[in-house]
């Protein structure tokens, strides 16, 4: 059976997510965040449940922002033309989750293949933060960082194919402006200068997952990936936190990432569309 989740689901939904935590981080944190019936932001999540005799056994989500994640172990292509189904009239712009789950779901949507601008398969990784040390100096952003980290973020959004419709550097400037003393982003500081950034782009209980890392690339090749990476994670172990979760978006990333302790425990794909589509009839 197949139904929609209410504020009453919410701790089985967290207890089912939280054994397939690899790949559940958005789901978790937009539900720890967000409840059940936010309907205002842009996080805010629909959850839908896959279920039988013995209780929860697959998660799918859909955010107001036009985001669908899932966890659904075992997922079929009759099933999955269930969900495409149940979304009809929703405007998608991007979909994440364990690679073999997303492919089927993508299948099954009434999408062609064309409309997709990133469809990417990346090593997922994690990695146990007790024993962490930095010696590196962060800090959060400043007011004075925007213009920089406007150019930061544009060149971070094209690099990884993740802009938004509409001008890259708007976009760069909005993330820019909203990160002024954000506590999840912090700079890797030498010299006075930002040299380096790295971001949680999803918390749940002890739990975080990394990302928005970026260096410039006249200051690549030295180390300062991996360094901020571990500096901020450094910095949210002495507050609590106990697992990083993070998937690489290329080879020389995924070697930054080995290198400070993480291991690889599966695949994620992401995929983002060109333009936002509002879903018709699953084919």
């Amino acid at each position: 059976m197949i139904r929609k989740a209410g504020m009453q689901d919410a701790g089985a939904i967290a207890a089912f997510l939280e054994g397939r935590i690899e790949t559940s981080m958005f789901l978790l944190g937009n539900l720890e965040e967000h409840g059940t019936d936010n309907r205002d932001h842009p996080y805010g999540t629909a959850f839908f449940l896959r279920e039988t005799g013995e209780g929860i056994t697959g998660v799918f989500g859909a955010t107001n922002g036009g985001s669908l994640m899932c966890q659904l172990p075992g997922l079929s292509t009759t099933e999955a033309q269930t969900y495409a189904h149940l979304l009809k009239g929703y405007s998608m712009q991007a979909i994440t989750g364990e690679a073999g789950q997303v492919a089927v779901l993508i299948d099954a949507l009434p999408v062609p293949e064309d409309a997709w601008r990133l469809n990417q398969v990346q090593p997922l990784y994690r990695r146990r933060l007790a024993g962490l040390v930095s010696h590196d100096t962060t800090r959060l952003v400043a007011p004075g960082d925007v213009d920089r980290l406007t150019d930061w973020f544009a060149r971070y959004l094209e690099e990884t194919q993740t802009a938004p419709p509409g001008d890259v550097t708007d976009a760069a400037q909005q993330r820019a402006e909203a990160s002024v003393g954000a506590p999840h982003i912090r700079l890797l500081v030498e010299g006075g200068e930002p040299t380096a950034m790295a971001a949680m782009n999803a918390q749940a209980g002890t739990a975080l997952q990394v990302g928005g890392v970026f260096v410039p690339p006249e200051l690549r090749g030295m180390g300062r990936g991996g360094r901020v990476v571990a500096a901020l994670l450094a910095e949210a172990a002495s507050n609590g936190a106990e697992l990083a979760i993070l998937f690489a978006a290329s080879p020389q990333a995924a070697q930054v990432y080995e290198r400070i302790g993480f291991e690889r425990c599966g695949d994620y794909r992401v995929a983002v569309l060109n333009r936002p589509v509002t879903l018709e009839n699953a084919t």
